[in-house]
């Protein structure tokens, strides 16, 4: 056996120990205040250095199957502890042993932040694929946003679940000509399309809260915020973000060396299939072609504005990505960094308006939930799920629609459940159910946006703050915007 199967193996056991013992909380860095005692991040607001020590000795790349087992034994959930009585009873039943006979309980083993992300990651794409396994290769692009949620009452010992809220998957961008219905997605890189469907996921939470039923109201993710009038997370809940792929453009960049703003970290976008810096790019393809904005460029505008977006914005609070677990081998964690963190010098003169701020990101290094390699013949294609959804979709990223039959994926196409106009429409739905007839008033996608003028505002500093860093000037698309419905 080969030290690195060798390896592998010890990882897997390790972890269907951890499943089985359930013991010894992990301390979370971002609810403690302080840095894990089971493993550090590479990199976090305390620590922009040299990531060598953070990462000496441990297992980088562990197979998918050692995720499988532990999860589907229900090892992520809080479970009940057994009475005292029930205890007493099973240990009269037990045969007495003597002192010499009695072997010692094997150390306890802790489950980490970035295995159970990596678990509930892999668990819940097999879970969905089922018997396609044809549609397995996608996988490598995908993509989690993952809720944490703090159980303070749980009589177990681990006080956190971890849910799967979102996810998608992909590695390309709609190479076509603009359009102007909103029914198209463009970019369909997995960062981006797990992010829609967490949307979508949001959307469905605050249907959930408009309903007032009591059972629904304590399940949902929101309370009333304290301005009376939006919604925001309830307390101890924290977003996380898994990551097979390192997130294109300015973090897939060598190692800066020069604390200075240069073009290798400034601002990319994706056109006719080619990624490059903002500022090589010509105005008038700009006008004619989609092009999409980088997906680390997006991580840096979402550590400002949250990921919930301006519709979002008219009904909720930011919501803000605490971590990344990242498991591509080849990036470069100081860089991204840099990239996700440290681009946005805001100052105190240039602090966000209320209830705006830029938050550091925690950022890990993470087992692989799925292989790397995507099969050729699937490359164009995109997978996206979040809670509730009964089943993925599929889009196929040459036309920017859903395929109608996932069994003959370049036939027949629809307008995505991802695409502008069905946001539009879910907006308008949870509009409608709060009585908020000033949002049911916007006439188009376009008016909508503008219309949140808080973050507006906080979303116009962030991009003049990206300028005069010379990282860029951020494109605006308003013409692919403006549709009614």
């Amino acid at each position: 056996m080969s030290d690195k199967e060798e390896a592998a193996g010890e990882g897997c056991q390790k972890i269907k120990a951890a499943a089985s013992l359930q013991k010894d909380r992990i301390q979370s860095p971002w609810r403690e205040g302080q840095l894990q005692t089971t493993e550090e991040p590479l990199l976090s607001p305390e620590l922009s250095g040299s990531t060598s020590g953070a990462t000496q000795g441990k297992a980088h790349l562990l197979p998918s199957a050692s995720f499988k087992e532990p999860l589907l034994d229900g090892w992520d959930q809080p479970i009940d502890d057994v009475s005292d009585a029930q205890l007493e009873k099973q240990n009269e039943s037990l045969p007495v042993l003597p002192v010499s006979s009695v072997k010692p309980r094997p150390a306890e083993i802790e489950v980490s932040h970035t295995q159970r992300c990596a678990a509930i990651t892999s668990d819940i794409c097999e879970m969905l694929i089922g018997e396609d396994v044809q549609y397995q290769g996608c996988m490598s692009s995908v993509a989690a946003f993952i809720l944490e949620r703090e159980v303070a009452n749980s009589p177990s010992s681990y006080k956190e679940t971890y849910e799967l809220v979102a996810l998608g998957t992909g590695d390309v961008c709609y190479e076509g000509w603009m359009e102007f219905k909103g029914r198209r997605i463009h970019d369909m890189h997995g960062l981006v399309v797990a992010r829609r469907a967490l949307l979508r996921y949001l959307y469905k939470q605050l249907l959930m809260f408009c309903c007032q039923d009591p059972t629904a109201l304590e399940k949902c993710i929101f309370r009333l915020a304290e301005d009376g009038v939006h919604l925001t997370l309830k307390p101890n809940y924290f977003l996380h973000l898994y990551l097979s792929r390192r997130p294109k453009g300015a973090s897939e960049n060598t190692r800066i060396v020069s604390p200075q703003p240069n073009p290798s970290i400034g601002l990319h976008i994706s056109i006719k299939g080619v990624l490059r810096p903002i500022s090589y790019c010509r105005p008038s393809a700009l006008s004619a072609y989609v092009y999409c904005v980088s997906s680390s460029d997006k991580l840096t505008r979402w550590s400002a504005l949250g990921v919930q977006g301006a519709l979002l914005s008219h009904i909720i609070h930011p919501v803000y990505i605490t971590s990344i677990v990242l498991a591509d081998p080849y990036q470069d964690h100081d860089t991204l960094h840099k990239v996700i963190n440290e681009r946005l010098n805001l100052a105190a003169s240039d602090s966000l308006p209320k209830p705006f701020n830029h938050r550091q990101i925690y950022l890990f290094k993470g087992p692989c939930a799925a292989s790397l390699d995507t099969p050729a013949e699937f490359r164009s294609l995109s997978f996206n799920w979040c809670g509730g959804d009964e089943m993925l979709e599929l889009v196929n990223a040459a036309v920017g629609k859903a395929v109608q039959d996932m069994t003959n994926p370049f036939d027949q196409y629809r307008p995505s459940r991802l695409c502008k106009a069905a946001m539009l429409k879910s907006f308008r739905k949870v509009a409608q159910e709060m009585k908020r007839e000033d949002l049911m008033l916007l006439p188009t996608y376009y008016e909508a946006k503008v219309k949140a003028e808080v973050y507006q505002t906080a979303k116009h500093q962030v991009y003049a703050q990206l300028s005069s860093q010379d990282f860029g000037k951020w494109p605006q698309k308003q013409l692919v915007d403006i549709f009614p419905s």
